[in-house]
């Protein structure tokens, strides 16, 4: 029902302009907008809180946690890594995003291989599902406290495709994925990523046609992309099992950044690689833990505990990590604050933590 509030409807005047056979045309559409936007069933579109009321249902709702990929995920800039492809035919050539996205995957894929060695197929499940219970407790209105894990293998999929023969480790262009196809500059991996963790979701919704809601949890874990920090990603979402449309969404971004980075890639892909990837599993171990403390107070906001924690005239300000916004809270630990970012269809509360390197 989201066409409601993004697309205006025909006006009069501008009805006028145009031949008979096209103002009835638009007269017809105008129509069959009201009449979608006037029959609204409960969660007719995505929320991004949950009403007190729609909290509690029985039975509880089956949660899944879904890790689509099997290691660690390097992420990319367009603006940061500029392929070099030599002469201008070359420029004119091979700067479409499809190519310029592949390009810099390879780039970040060729940094990140220290830390790739060093941490071998790291085993993130079992962190993305004590994190689920973590929060579970708090808020054990949300779903079944016995969560059911799903795990992919997204990247194992992209290395079987030629387009990515000189590497590609990504998991998402965007924090947000899109509802409408793929972005213009999703990367194969990227691609994959969003495959594998619709069918695993799928999967999931099968096994519970009965359900008459799903809770789904669904984590990635990637470096940013200057290798300054480790950030979990958790998108929340209740859905029907009948449909994938999302009735409530959120998402967390857990960050764990250096203390001391520096400025070139490679020096930081070093630091987290010694002895063995100690520093990055010690990152994404905390990350994740962070998370499963930070998604109760997610999940506790209301419609207008929503619109206050979002509210940049009423909140401090925090930064941390190249995000910044209104604060929702802060501890010893650091601070939660929600992000905003149009370009990266950034909508999303983070958690910034760092570590002593």
């Amino acid at each position: 029902m989201q066409i409601c509030k993004e697309h205006s409807l025909p006006t009069l005047t501008n009805m006028q302009n145009v031949s008979g056979k096209r103002s009835m045309l638009g007269v017809r559409l105008a129509l069959g907008l009201l009449a979608a936007c006037s029959v609204q069933p409960a969660f007719a579109q995505t929320e991004r809180y949950i009403a007190a009321e729609d909290r509690v249902t029985e039975p509880a709702r089956p949660i899944a946690v879904i890790v689509a990929q099997e290691e660690l995920a390097t992420s990319i800039e367009l603006g940061r890594i500029v392929p070099n492809e030599g002469g201008l035919l070359g420029a004119l050539v091979d700067r479409t995003p499809e190519r310029l996205a592949q390009n810099a995957a390879a780039k970040a894929y060729g940094f990140a291989s220290p830390l790739r060695e060093a941490l071998g197929k790291f085993d993130a499940a079992p962190l993305a599902l004590a994190a689920t219970k973590q929060a579970l407790v708090q808020s054990d209105w949300f779903a079944a406290p016995t969560p059911q894990a799903y795990s992919g293998s997204s990247m194992a999929i992209t290395t079987e495709n030629p387009r990515a023969a000189e590497g590609d480790t990504t998991v998402s262009m965007t924090f947000n994925i899109g509802a409408f196809g793929n972005e213009a500059n999703d990367s194969i991996g990227a691609i994959n990523w969003k495959r594998e963790s619709e069918r695993l979701e799928q999967e999931f919704a099968a096994a519970h046609t009965g359900a008459k809601e799903l809770a789904i949890i669904s984590w990635r874990y990637q470096t940013s992309a200057d290798f300054t920090n480790m950030q979990v990603i958790a998108d929340i979402a209740i859905r029907s099992p009948k449909a994938p449309l999302r009735q409530y969404q959120q998402q967390l971004i857990s960050v764990v950044k250096l203390r001391r980075p520096t400025f070139v890639e490679e020096d930081n892909v070093a630091i987290w690689a010694a002895n063995d990837g100690a520093l990055a599993r010690e990152a994404l171990e905390m990350a994740f833990a962070r998370a499963g403390e930070v998604l109760p107070a997610v999940l506790a906001l209301d419609e207008q505990g929503y619109k206050n924690a979002t509210n940049k005239k009423k909140n401090p300000r925090a930064t941390g990590a190249n995000f910044s916004g209104p604060q929702l809270l802060r501890d010893d630990k650091g601070s939660v604050f929600f992000a905003k970012d149009g370009d990266q269809r950034l909508r999303a509360f983070v958690a910034v933590q760092t570590i002593r390197n």
